[in-house]
């Protein structure tokens, strides 16, 4: 019975010491400050996860209001407007402006998955939030 209780006592003792250890709130890790221009009200976030296969593009779109995509699962390339092409790692955050041109949006794996979690910041009268463009129109 003493053998129980050392071991009891034992096991309350280490994890006591691992709840001191730990901070009193988790810690905060900046990620990105992003402006959003032209300024909009926002009366919605709408969040979408997009799952990628490997080597899968999102093809050419757009988006009426802004849309803010944290990568959370592998790697992505990506051109958005005129900017030239970039690589967004995972844990790194993307901007899609409104209106700008989405040219793509590609896992930059060929063996494995990747996804993105999106949000759009819509406001009441946001209706179509995603525009997918038609290669022969532009």
């Amino acid at each position: 019975m003493s053998l129980r209780f050392a071991a009891a006592f034992g096991l309350a003792a280490v994890a006591a010491s691992a709840a001191l250890a730990q901070p009193a709130i988790p810690s905060r890790t900046p990620l990105a400050v992003i402006p959003v221009s032209p300024g909009k009200a926002v009366s919605r976030v709408e969040t979408t996860r997009v799952d990628f296969a490997p080597g899968q593009a999102m093809p050419e779109h757009k988006h009426t209001v802004p849309v803010i995509c944290f990568v959370t699962a592998g790697d992505f390339l990506t051109r958005i407007g005129e900017a030239p092409e970039t690589r967004a790692p995972l844990g790194s955050v993307t901007y899609e402006p409104p209106q700008v041109v989405v040219h793509y949006f590609r896992n930059a794996s060929t063996t494995a998955p990747a996804q993105l979690t999106c949000a759009s910041l819509a406001g009441t009268e946001d209706t179509v939030l995603n525009v997918m463009l038609n290669p022969k129109a532009r």
